[in-house]
């Protein structure tokens, strides 16, 4: 990766440089502020690939945001507080805003009588160097005490989600932290180029089964490029995982190597075919760096941009982990579209057709619809989805290639052997927001005492499956969990989407092992950028 460093260094200094070329935000409070525009019917916004590039749109992002009139606050401190970022800096070819990060909630599981409690602290820049170069940076340090079902999750895999390593904070707690940042440097309207540290969503969805910002930051160089109705991506990461290592009884000296680390390459074909149809095409590659000496790290073979990965993983003797998907969005009356997915790991069309229940028949899928301005009132969204992935799907017979990073999948955070059915609701009233949630999900987990993998740990060997034939869904110790959640919150700033913020959480798990029911309340305020999935 240090060929990429300097080649993005290089362009960003040699090459004259007031647009912003900096993302839109992944965190889905903060981007209800512009959906109902992004997707309106007569827009012909690439859609599916996020962040989305702020260039890439024609409004103005900032003028959404401001939901107060200047005017109403000629008190340089109100200015701050309600609508402004904390500094503001501009010159004829220069802008950059910075404001403070916070998270200071308190909550309680009612039916466990445990106090829990959350407090972050940090900053996000973003700014502008002349008109080509954008830039944007934001770090956070955290203590929480969880409710117990996800303090479980946190412990047996080390990491909170999406959020990082966890260390033990006074034994009831956890703390952690995160980085992330890119230069996004944009030559001409063709192209786009971004170097950093980050995450990725592909679909329209609130889930992703190509690839989700479920997991923890990883750094990447983003290539994009645009041209009459196509857009087309390309995405290279460095990934780690955190437990192969000790898994494999290797012993590591961390402060020298480092996780095992493991690469990624993926293309991304969008197509606004009309301005109702848009189809995507998506290949992704995974291949491990070998841990012996003198032994291979990145690939180049896999810098080629418009090639094909599959012949190119045989024709160098790969074992890698290749997935293939399609995206598809359909945009309907009334402000609404439909979407879906299909993910493709492994299938033999033969096998399909005999309907055997073959293990190596991975793969997922997706179908949606979301309407804005519901019932003709304004500013009402509902959404419905359902999601399902085959059990093995995403895993590999290394492990260390498994579609993951980090402890956690890739794709959704349930893994594989799953099916969820979920609704959302989001209502905006002035400064006002309702958001409404309810997850249905089942997934056949691996049995205590049984060695036999039944397919829905992405970091268990599929070689460890416990038959070829007959493999069904939801195999294992079927596991059924309601999830129900309702927001209420009040926005104090919306540059950083800043809120009051009122949470009820009910949350019912059932399997063979027990049970477990969580009813639970928080309050605080706190600046909502990013997406947490603890809906799982």
């Amino acid at each position: 990766m240090r060929f990429f460093s300097f080649f993005i260094f290089f362009s960003f200094v040699v090459l004259s440089v007031n647009a912003q070329h900096s993302n839109l935000l992944l965190g889905n409070s903060y981007s209800s502020n512009f959906n109902q525009l992004i997707y309106a019917e007569e827009s012909n916004f690439h859609t599916s690939f996020k962040p989305i590039v702020k260039s890439d749109l024609t409004f103005d992002v900032d003028s959404i945001l401001q939901l107060h009139d200047m005017s109403d606050y000629s008190n340089w401190y109100l200015k701050k507080i309600f609508s402004e970022h904390f500094i503001l800096l501009k010159g004829d070819d220069f802008k950059v805003m910075a404001s403070p990060i916070i998270n200071l909630s308190k909550g309680k599981e009612v039916s466990e009588g445990k106090n829990t409690f959350t407090n972050t602290r940090g900053f996000v820049i973003e700014g502008n160097l002349g008109k080509k170069i954008s830039f944007f940076s934001s770090f956070v340090e955290n203590q929480s005490v969880f409710p117990n079902y996800l303090d479980k999750y946190i412990r047996k895999n080390r990491v909170v989600p999406g959020q990082g390593y966890a260390r033990l904070f006074k034994e009831t707690g956890f703390d952690y932290a995160m980085s992330s940042g890119y230069v996004s440097y944009r030559p001409n309207k063709m192209f786009v180029v971004q170097f950093g540290h980050g995450k990725h969503f592909i679909g329209e969805g609130y889930r992703s089964l190509l690839l989700s910002d479920n997991t923890f930051n990883y750094p990447y160089l983003r290539i994009q490029t645009s041209f009459w109705k196509v857009q087309y991506t390309n995405l290279y990461t460095e990934l780690q995982d955190i437990n192969y290592f000790l898994d494999n009884g290797i012993n590591n000296n961390y402060d020298v190597m480092g996780y095992a680390k493991k690469y990624m390459s993926s293309h991304y074909l969008s197509i606004n075919a009309t301005k109702k149809l848009s189809i995507s095409l998506f290949e992704s590659v995974i291949w491990r760096m070998n841990h012996a000496p003198g032994l291979n790290g990145f690939d180049v073979n896999y810098l080629n941009p418009i090639v094909m990965l599959r012949p190119v993983e045989f024709s160098v003797g790969s074992s890698g982990n290749v997935l293939v998907g399609l995206n598809i969005k359909y945009k309907l009356p009334f402000s609404s579209y439909f979407y879906g997915q299909l993910m493709l790991d492994e299938f033999t069309l033969e096998q399909i057709k005999s309907n055997n229940g073959y293990w190596a028949n991975k793969f997922a899928y997706q179908l949606g619809y979301k309407i804005f301005n519901t019932f003709s009132i304004d500013n009402l969204t509902l959404q419905a989805e359902y999601n399902q992935a085959r059990p093995y799907t995403y895993s590999h017979f290394n492990t260390q290639q498994n579609y993951a990073h980090y402890n956690q999948p890739l794709a959704h955070p349930l893994g594989a052997n799953f099916s969820e059915l979920l609704f959302l609701l989001n209502y905006r009233w002035k400064n006002f927001v309702i958001d409404g949630k309810i997850i249905f999900s089942k997934y056949g987990s691996d049995i205590i005492g049984d060695s036999a993998s039944y397919g829905d740990n992405v970091y268990v060997s599929y070689n460890d499956r416990s038959s070829n034939f007959g493999v069904l869904m939801h195999q294992g110790n079927l596991t059924t969990v309601s999830f129900k959640n309702i927001n209420i919150s009040y926005i104090v700033n919306p540059k950083t989407n800043l809120k009051i913020n009122l949470g009820v959480t009910l949350r019912d798990f059932k399997n063979d092992d027990g049970e477990l029911q969580t009813q639970y309340i928080n309050f605080g305020i706190k600046s909502d950028l990013f997406n947490h999935y603890y809906d799982f």
